[in-house]
């Protein structure tokens, strides 16, 4: 009798065993799973605003949240509520070109940027896309070449990078599948809508394209276009033969109307079309300004010399040339302060 209960218990612990291992492998390959798993965005929304990435992506609004590279941090990846509070950091990157969609924050790395990187021998590993978890968990390599612009659009990466003597524009999935090459162009590839690109050339011709879903290039019409952005009314674009003024132009590439009649080479939209707001170069009075296109009104808001205009939270927020100050305006109550956000650990 106590032969057959010991053998009994022996197989019950037996099977114990085997039912504990069975269950931490399960639990195991579940977590390697959901861990690895890459979430698609249900949306068709850019990953962030055309005038935001010519600007360099230095912010990236989404959700209530205000990604952005922090000044103060050697352009370190943080992010902010759009009260400009709840600063935290979410990974040690010299950011740029943010974007952003329901679940992951995707952006360039330029860590050979920071004091002391151009030194780093580990430079090769310092520049690239990267796909980062909002939490500021799970970052993926996307690609560790070095990189220019960079625009989420369907659950698509555009990426540009210089290779062969030449910028090319490459396509990728957000699960870094389909790699492939889409055009060769000098010019930052980020102005999208309804699903469909539009670019300007940068050195070569000043012509408008557009690229399709099917990753088609195509131009659109000729043109003297500069950083042309594609909103509802049509297409905004600075005109370098009229003196970099900015111009209206339709999708057929008719109807081209002078919009603000001050030269500008920074300028950024709302994403309503109502507001502009641009830095007007000139000998004795530049400065920075917002114009009303409903109502045709002008308002400077601050005198000087400024760039990377962005747009984020309600606030516009611009740099001094010498990059050492950082304001921002409050465009709903028409405050200004300067933008001096915590460094965190």
């Amino acid at each position: 009798m106590a032969d057959a209960a010991g053998k009994k218990n022996s197989i019950i612990g037996r099977l114990i065993a085997v039912f504990t291992v069975i269950c931490i492998i399960g639990a195991v390959a579940a977590y390697s799973y959901f861990s690895n798993k890459v979430y698609f965005s249900s949306g068709d929304k850019p990953g962030n605003t055309a005038g935001n990435l010519y600007n360099g992506g230095l912010f990236c609004e989404k959700d209530g949240v205000i990604y952005f590279s922090n000044p103060n941090d050697q352009y370190t990846l943080y992010s902010m509520d759009t009260g400009l509070s709840n600063f935290k950091k979410l990974y040690n990157d010299y950011a740029r070109y943010i974007n952003a969609d329901e679940n992951y924050v995707y952006y360039t790395r330029k860590n050979n940027k920071k004091e002391g990187g151009s030194q780093s021998i580990f430079i090769f590993f310092s520049t690239g896309v990267y796909r980062l978890k909002k939490n500021g968990g799970g970052l993926t390599v996307i690609t560790q070449e070095p990189t220019g612009s960079l625009l989420l659009l369907n659950n698509k990466l555009y990426y540009q990078i210089y290779n062969n003597n030449s910028l090319e524009l490459h396509r990728v999935g957000i699960d870094k599948e389909r790699d492939i090459k889409v055009a060769t162009g000098d010019a930052p590839v980020v102005s999208a809508k309804d699903g469909i690109i539009y670019y300007g050339g940068l050195l070569e011709n000043h012509d408008i394209y557009t690229i399709g879903s099917s990753g088609n290039v195509s131009k659109l019409f000729e043109a003297d276009a500069y950083l042309p952005i594609a909103t509802d009314t049509g297409i905004f674009y600075i005109n370098t033969a009229d003196d970099y003024r900015l111009h209206l132009i339709d999708y057929e590439g008719e109807n081209d109307c002078l919009i603000i009649d001050d030269s500008m080479t920074w300028y950024n939209v709302t994403d309503d079309g109502k507001l502009i707001f641009y830095q007007h170069d000139a000998k004795k009075d530049s400065a920075l300004f917002m114009f009303n296109t409903e109502t045709g009104s002008s308002t400077k808001i601050l005198e000087g010399n400024y760039k990377w205009i962005s747009l984020a939270g309600g606030y516009c927020f611009f740099y001094d040339f010498s990059e050492e100050k950082v304001y921002a305006y409050n465009y709903g109550s028409g405050s200004l302060s300067l933008f001096n956000p915590p460094v965190k650990n």
